[in-house]
């Protein structure tokens, strides 16, 4: 198939478009374009496996709208297996693996969707074709394996591994049956095979089209020697993950005035008013949603009239739930909401997204302040 011509102009414009995705500086677009120009020549493989998941990523992911997912694919990035979009199958999608594997030993960057299970020798997720199968050839393929396996195989030879969603960064929701399969965010499983592997994080259930492909090309660049990963202590990027939610909320005013919907059959999206009572956790989630919104910049949860769920954060789900209530009784940047009221309990509190008028208003008491923030 013959190639894309580009022209220069084109191509400085999306190296443009990739450093802003990214929150660079201007005066890095030329180091963007030639870190551009060295993955057109030799484009990182990647290798995208899927261990507990439900795939919502990878939909997402194919809602990209700028680059459009085809140029990611095609273009960008080198995506050599990914189960959901690739065309082959049964041994020969798995050969491709295999033979990435061997080929770009050191250089491939291993993308993963999902937890992986460790219980019953790791059973409850494989994939791969039947043990003992031959192809056309009379070449052995490669078996059935669970997902465990694949992961002790392909971690060593990785450049880095990029966990892709709150479940594979955190656990998600096939965490909270954990005591039954084992499931085990990526981070740790790379930990227990390679200490030294680089890994970043990716949140969000599911995660943003540009929070995939801005956190990958972070990576990549950052592999090529240009810049340095400004990671937050979860290991995700401080470009889409450094701000709290509640800060860019639209009804961050409800919020401070003390006007909060109590009921589902108020006017609430004519008045907009503060969803906190309703199960909001935009007060201790890390995101970019209301900024950068979703399908396309259209909307965001919020937005839509629904409270935030903190599926951006390592405490999603499990800790955060039931979702449409207030936030549970759990120790959160240093706040400690009481037993018995939906109130915290912090000094300085609006240092971190809660304001004094809703505390003022529940605990019936001016709030300290003379102990700060987060330090």
């Amino acid at each position: 198939m013959a190639g894309r011509v580009v022209s220069r102009r084109q191509f400085l414009k999306q190296a443009g478009a990739t450093a802003a995705l990214l929150g660079l500086s201007e005066a890095l677009i030329p180091q963007v374009a030639r870190a551009l120009e060295e993955l057109v020549a030799g484009k990182p493989p990647i290798i995208w496996l899927q261990g507990q998941n439900c795939t919502g990523c990878s939909v997402s992911l194919l809602n990209t709208n700028y680059p459009m997912i085809a140029e990611v694919v095609l273009d960008q990035l080198s995506v050599r297996y990914h189960p959901t979009i690739m065309a082959s199958a049964g041994y020969k999608a798995t050969r491709v693996i295999e033979d990435c594997k061997k080929e770009n030993k050191g250089k491939y960057v291993l993308v993963v969707e999902g937890p992986v299970p460790k219980n019953n020798g790791g059973e409850f997720c494989t994939f791969g074709v039947g043990k003992g199968m031959k192809d056309l050839m009379g070449k052995r393929v490669p078996g059935d394996k669970p997902m465990i396996e694949w992961m002790r195989e392909l971690v060593p030879d990785a450049a880095a591994v990029l966990a892709v969603g709150n479940c594979a960064s955190f656990g998600g929701i096939p965490a909270a049956n954990a005591s039954v399969t084992g499931s085990t965010a990526v981070e740790k499983i790379v930990a227990e095979i390679d200490s030294r592997k680089p890994v970043m994080n990716v949140g969000g259930c599911p995660a943003h089209p540009d929070w995939i492909i801005g956190s990958a090309m972070e990576a990549i660049l950052y592999l090529k020697g240009i810049g340095k990963l400004d990671l937050d202590r979860y290991k995700r990027s401080k470009t889409f993950f450094g701000k709290l939610i509640h800060e860019n909320c639209e009804r961050r005013a409800a919020f401070d005035a003390g006007i909060f919907l109590e009921d589902w059959n108020q006017n609430n999206q004519d008045l907009k008013l503060c969803l906190f009572k309703m199960g909001c956790k935009g007060p201790v989630t890390y995101a970019d949603c209301p900024t950068r919104r979703w399908n396309s910049q259209v909307n965001w949860c919020v937005g839509a009239n629904a409270p935030c769920h903190g599926c951006a954060e390592p405490a999603f789900y499990e800790e955060l739930s039931p979702l449409y209530e207030p936030l549970p009784n759990v120790d959160i940047l240093g706040l400690s909401p009481t037993t018995d009221t939906i109130g915290w309990i912090a000094a300085g509190a609006t240092a971190v997204g809660i304001g004094a008028h809703y505390l003022y208003k529940q605990l019936g008491q001016k709030t300290e302040s003379s102990k700060g923030g987060e330090e």
